[in-house]
């Protein structure tokens, strides 16, 4: 090779913005020494679509004017000659461009238009894939192409498949960062959620360790250890294996060792570790949420005047997007506004907790999910009626079903909380009583009798 082409072709290899993963700045160095290098006037890179039917210019140097992302771009089927050099992923050497069997397909349309004579085009690859060649081309006599000529372009073609590596490689490392980013925050968030959901634990249990009307507090906290043991150890396996797979991607990284599979493998296991822990935390909480309002019972809210009527309605409302993503339709009887001096609080718990209890066990096999609500009054009593349509509670376990931590749906995330709050509320904070309907054959019925003034 010439003396100065191996002097250029140096100093652009020895150019920091090669490895900078800048494409734009690295094309520009490469099109440029192309340039300087043969004593031509016109150069580009042209990239491959990908599925090889098309070439389209991404940057061409036409003397003093540059275009980057051209719209110039090259289908197989208008030149099948020249895709065909292209596919054997040679230097296509054109010395009489015009005439050349590989390129004379551009002669009226490209080349005598632009008054190009001689073309070389070598091929740029990248991890063993040809992605585009960068194309020199000569105006004026027609010229021979030297071997050193044709090395020298190849070359640079090689570099600039350095530049795509290290354009990717900084893409990867910046995708790494945020996925780092973002999992070191999610751990922070769950971590805090743990130690304040341990904290409310620690609260409530000495709160109902206090209240002597709670008979079961010693089961009820045993049963809770159980409970929320399960969830939090699942988050912390999950965890400690995102921060795992964290360490060895990154240590892939280091070694260069990391490829597109494995990186979109890690990819997938951060996202499934993450909603696992996101499921099990949120599961945990719930369960303390639950049993923070079991202990807290007596002083859940204030006594006041208020419409039951408007109480459930504004409890359904705030359940709607729950309702609609489980397809069911809720129903409140129509009827008067029924005045009532009691705990407003503890009726919204009551309706959230009836709900919640039908979308866990009810409604497995029904397909058009319904719940009816009706009110009714008596002399110094209202009725809150509750039925919904789903399999009904068995007889066998009508008499547990009210205890604390007794569920049928463990597997599916039930507490066994849900009604245990329902009754206690009922019957102590409200003064009333809660009756499971004989006939369960149409969906599970409920019926409540609370005092109008408590």
């Amino acid at each position: 090779m010439a003396r100065n082409l191996y002097e250029t072709l140096l100093d652009v290899s020895k150019s920091s913005m090669i490895d900078a993963g800048d494409m734009q700045s690295a094309g520009l160095l490469i099109l440029t020494a192309a340039i300087h290098g043969l004593g031509i006037n016109r150069a580009g890179i042209w990239l491959l679509t990908g599925d090889k039917q098309a070439i389209c210019g991404k940057m061409l140097i036409d003397g003093d004017d540059c275009k980057l992302d051209t719209d110039l771009c090259l289908a197989r089927c208008d030149f099948p000659n020249y895709f065909a050099s292209l596919d054997s992923e040679r230097a296509v050497v054109a010395n009489d461009a015009q005439n050349d069997p590989s390129t004379c397909e551009f002669r009226s349309s490209y080349l005598i238009p632009h008054g190009i004579t001689s073309m070389l085009d070598a091929p740029i690859r990248h991890r063993g894939n040809m992605l585009g060649i960068i194309c020199c081309e000569h105006q004026g006599e027609a010229r021979q192409w030297t071997n050193e000529e044709i090395a020298f372009v190849s070359a640079l073609a090689d570099t600039y498949g350095r530049a795509v590596s290290a354009a990717q490689r900084n893409e990867y490392e910046q995708k790494l960062q945020e996925i780092n980013d973002q999992l070191e925050q999610k751990i922070n968030e769950r971590t805090e959620g743990l130690q304040t959901a341990l904290r409310n634990l620690h609260h409530t249990q000495a709160k109902l360790i206090e209240s002597e009307k709670l008979a079961s507090l010693g089961r009820m906290v045993s049963s809770l250890a159980h409970e929320i043991n399960t969830p939090l150890g699942i988050a912390v396996t999950s965890s400690s294996h995102c921060a795992s797979e964290l360490k060895r991607v990154q240590q892939l990284y280091r070694d260069e060792q990391l490829n597109e599979a494995e990186f979109a493998q890690f990819l997938q296991t951060i996202d499934d570790g993450l909603q696992l822990i996101n499921h099990n935390l949120s599961r945990a909480a719930g369960l303390v949420r639950d049993f923070k309002l079991s202990g807290a019972i007596h002083i859940a809210d204030e006594r006041e005047e208020f419409d039951l009527r408007s109480c459930i309605e504004l409890s359904l409302k705030g359940l709607q997007p729950l309702l609609r993503k489980e397809q069911i339709s809720c129903e409140l009887a129509p009827g008067a506004a029924l005045p009532l001096n009691s705990y407003p609080g503890a009726i919204a718990q009551i309706i959230t907790n009836l709900i919640t209890n039908s979308i866990h066990h009810a409604f497995a096999h029904t397909e058009h999910k319904q719940i009816r609500i009706a009110l009714e009054q008596y002399a110094d009593k209202v009725a809150i009626h509750y039925h919904d349509n789903g399999s009904g509670i068995p007889n066998d376990i009508r008499d547990k079903i009210f205890e604390p931590f007794f569920t049928t749906a463990r597997r599916t995330g039930g507490s066994g909380l849900g009604l245990s709050i329902v009754y206690n509320l009922i019957t102590q904070k409200l003064g009333g009583e809660i009756v499971i309907d004989e006939d369960q054959s149409e969906g599970a019925k409920f019926s409540i009798e609370i005092p109008a003034a408590r």
